[in-house]
C-alpha cells in the first residue's frame, strides 16, 4: 500500500459534513428497541416531504392490499417499522452524495440497489430483521462514493480500468490510489460513529474467508445478505456495476442455492427499485 496517499484519506474526508441529523436520530432509535412509533414520527416531520414520499411507498403495488393508505401510521403497520426508520435514515444522507455526473449517479443508483436488495433476501429468508440491510445495503460502498467527491479525476482512472482489464473495484483502487474503498468507508463509519457491525460490513464485504472465519452469526448473516444483494444487482445491472459472485457453499449458507429462487428475488428488487429510488433521492434531486 502506498502509504503517502493512504494518509491523504483524512484530507479527502475533510469536507465530509456530520451524519445528519436525521440520520443520527435514526441510529438512536434503532439502537433503543423500547422506541416508539411517536418518536419515529417526530424525525419524520423534521423534513416534510417525508410523509408524502412514504405514503407514495405504501401505495406502491407491492405493499398495498386494496386500499388506499393515507397517513403515517397506516403506512408503518403496512411497511414495518423497521423498514420506515431505514429509508428515512437512507433519505437523509443523500445531500452528502452529490450527484452531478453520470459516474456520481451510477454509484448512487448500485447503493440503492444493494440497499433494496439486501431488504429483499432478508424479507424472503427471514435470516435477519427487514430493517437495517436497507442501512446496510446504502453504506457498503459508501468508501466509494466518497473517494469520488474527493478525487474524481482518479477514480474515472480506477474504473476504466475495472471495465477494460475485468478486474475488483478493490485491485484496481489500490493500483491507482494506493488504498481501496474498504478502508476509505471504514475511515468513513468511524467518524460518523456507525455502529460496529455496519462498519465491520463497510469494511470487509470484498473479504473473501468470511465464511469460514466469522464466528459472530448475527453479523455473517447481514454480511452474506449484503454480499448477495450486490451480486444479483450486478447482474440486473443496476447501477455501477462490477465483476463479483458468490460460491455455491455461500448461496447455500444463505438457503439460497435454488437459481429459482434467486431469480424470484431480482424479478422483486427490478419492482421494488423505482419506489425505493424515488423516495431515497426525493423531489428536485438531480438524476
Amino acid at each position: 500500500m502506498n502509504n503517502k496517499n493512504f494518509e491523504r484519506i483524512p484530507n479527502i474526508l475533510s469536507d465530509i459534513p456530520s451524519l445528519p441529523v436525521v440520520a443520527s436520530r435514526i441510529l438512536q432509535i434503532i439502537a433503543d428497541d423500547t422506541s416508539s412509533l411517536e418518536e419515529l414520527k417526530k424525525v419524520i416531520s423534521l423534513d416534510q416531504s417525508f410523509s408524502s414520499r412514504l405514503l407514495k411507498i405504501a401505495n406502491s403495488p407491492y405493499y398495498r392490499r386494496g386500499r388506499t393508505i393515507n397517513d403515517i401510521t397506516s403506512a408503518t403497520m403496512l411497511i414495518g417499522f423497521n423498514t420506515i426508520k431505514a429509508l428515512v435514515f437512507a433519505a437523509s444522507l443523500k445531500d452528502i452524495c452529490r450527484i452531478s455526473n453520470d459516474t456520481d449517479r451510477l454509484l448512487w443508483e448500485h447503493s440503492m440497489g444493494v440497499s433494496i436488495g439486501a431488504t429483499v433476501i432478508a424479507s424472503d429468508t427471514a435470516l435477519v430483521a427487514s430493517g437495517e440491510p436497507i442501512i446496510y445495503g446504502l453504506l457498503h460502498d459508501i468508501g466509494k462514493v466518497i473517494i469520488t467527491r474527493a478525487m474524481r479525476d482518479k477514480y474515472v482512472e480506477v474504473i476504466n480500468i475495472v471495465r477494460e482489464q475485468n478486474t475488483s473495484f478493490t485491485e484496481a483502487e489500490r493500483k491507482v490510489l494506493g488504498f481501496d474503498h474498504c478502508a476509505v468507508g471504514e475511515y468513513v463509519a468511524n467518524l460518523w460513529n456507525l455502529p460496529a457491525n455496519l462498519s465491520f460490513v463497510i469494511a470487509n464485504h470484498h473479504r473473501e474467508d468470511l465464511l469460514e472465519t466469522l464466528k459472530d452469526a448475527e453479523l455473517k448473516k447481514m454480511m452474506f445478505i449484503v454480499k448477495a444483494a450486490d451480486v444479483l444487482c450486478s447482474e440486473l445491472q443496476i447501477g455501477m456495476i462490477h465483476t463479483t459472485s458468490l460460491t455455491e457453499d455461500e448461496w447455500n449458507f444463505l438457503k439460497l442455492a435454488n437459481p429459482k429462487k434467486r431469480e424470484s428475488i431480482s424479478e422483486k428488487i427490478e419492482d421494488e427499485y423505482p419506489h425505493y429510488k424515488d423516495f431515497i433521492l426525493g423531489q428536485g434531486h438531480s438524476q
